[in-house]
């Protein structure tokens, strides 16, 4: 079992599945807690500024969400992009998945009640909270756009076990603008796309979250450096067609790859059976890596205060 530190860990479903905003089934009574009276911290115990609050959280669903179950070599974790939700995966989910278990990380801001966050070191230690509490630390990584900068924030900040690989699909490390509106275009084809599924309640609550995480967005650059491997893929109609070169002060070990699309049709036929065999072939060169991973019994990681640099 990973090292669980600050947040809360999810409790057992109580309730039948549903699909939420979130674009996955999920259980539909999960809790989390978070700063619970009954939890005792240790020194050196870490909880984001966003996650520590003075009374008890309580969240209808938990942020990490199990979408593919299967046994094998490889455990995943991807990460939300802008607006919080995880349907853009699903076709990717599928191909993962047959590697071994595949979890999603879901923002907060999408349910009743939740509040998103505003800044990306706030979501990367929440989320840290969240892997740490799975029963081993996972292989890879995964992130397009706003989800390949949480991917590797999350990456700094757990220590104790192996080190996750990265998969970063067009994004980059440096705003396109210090105003939310140099994401306009993006924003305005995020939320086109949500109000086809969604209803108003869910829709408002959704744009609410991708405002959040505009600002989120504008206001970051990446710091620090990832020690373990990447794999960057990017798209010919990038909005930053300079990302690999950004990326390197920041990567130890990348193979960059590019696709001949634009940043949504990256994820989508006919490019996304492309995606796939990239990210099949850096899966299968983890064997030819250094070994990272403890020996068996011994894999554990854990969120930490102060992130790699």
């Amino acid at each position: 079992m990973c090292d669980r530190r600050g947040a809360g860990e999810p409790g057992r479903s109580s309730g039948s599945s549903g699909r939420g905003p979130h674009g996955v089934s999920a259980p539909t009574h999960h809790r989390v807690e978070t700063n619970r009276s009954d939890h005792r911290f240790e020194p050196g115990d870490h909880v984001s500024r966003s996650a520590k609050t003075e009374t008890t959280a309580v969240l209808d669903r938990p942020l990490l969400l199990p979408l593919g179950r299967r046994a094998g070599d490889t455990s995943t974790v991807v990460f939300h992009a802008l607006g919080g939700g995880l349907l853009p995966y699903l076709g990717l989910v599928a191909h993962l998945s047959r590697h071994g278990p595949v979890y999603g990380i879901r923002a907060l801001g999408l349910e009743e009640g939740e509040e998103p966050d505003t800044r990306i070191p706030d979501m990367a230690d929440r989320y840290a909270e969240a892997v740490a509490a799975l029963p081993s630390c996972p292989d890879l990584f995964v992130g397009w756009s706003l989800g390949g900068l949480l991917a590797f924030e999350t990456a700094r900040r757990l220590s104790g076990g192996h080190t996750p690989d990265l998969v970063l699909v067009d994004s980059s490390p440096a705003p396109v603008g210090k105003e939310p509106e140099a994401y306009g275009a993006v924003r305005r084809q995020v939320l086109s796309e949500a109000a086809a599924h969604m209803d108003a309640d869910t829709l408002a609550r959704t744009e609410r979250t991708v405002d959040a995480h505009l600002g989120a967005r504008t206001r970051y650059c990446a710091e620090g450096r990832h020690l373990g491997r990447t794999l960057l893929i990017t798209c010919t109609g990038s909005d930053d067609p300079q990302q690999a070169l950004r990326w390197s002060p920041h990567l130890a070990d990348v193979s960059v790859r590019s696709l001949d699309t634009d940043h949504f049709g990256i994820l989508r036929a006919p490019h996304l059976r492309q995606l796939r065999l990239h990210i099949q072939e850096f899966i299968g060169t983890r064997g030819n890596a250094p070994a990272r991973r403890p020996a068996p019994g011994t894999e554990r990681c854990r969120a930490v205060a102060d992130p790699v640099r």
